[in-house]
């Protein structure tokens, strides 16, 4: 078995939470595979490429985390600012945490995970 049946639960929960985002992202594509499970793959658009290798989804926190990367570096990229998250300024941060809102707050479990990504600590 790939996830336990409250891990599957969980990782359509928060595949349909960030569906949206995910089908807007022109970086980003979530498939499901009944031999490896979720996979998130991560594409460079000018090059029409999956530069990394494909992430295989371990549980929802690891979802949530890459997606939450994903959405801070969307920030920077907009704001055309090349540097860390942690080095984000008031207003960068602002709007990453306001980003973050709707998901924290449907997944309140994963709130400190958040912030450890806005600080640049995750690992």
């Amino acid at each position: 078995m790939l996830y336990t049946k409250e891990q599957k639960a969980e990782l359509e929960e928060i595949a349909a939470a960030f569906g949206d985002y995910i089908k807007a992202s022109e970086y980003l594509e979530l498939f499901w595979s009944d031999k490896i499970g979720y996979i998130l793959l991560k594409i460079s658009i000018p090059n029409r490429s999956i530069p990394l290798s494909p992430v295989i989804i371990e549980d929802g926190e690891m979802l949530c985390e890459e997606l939450f990367i994903e959405i801070a570096n969307d920030v920077l990229e907009y704001t055309g600012n090349e540097h860390e998250r942690q080095n984000a300024d008031p207003l960068e941060r602002a709007e990453i945490e306001k980003r973050f809102r709707p998901y924290v707050e449907r997944f309140p479990q994963y709130k400190k995970l958040a912030e450890d990504i806005l600080m640049g600590k995750e690992e």
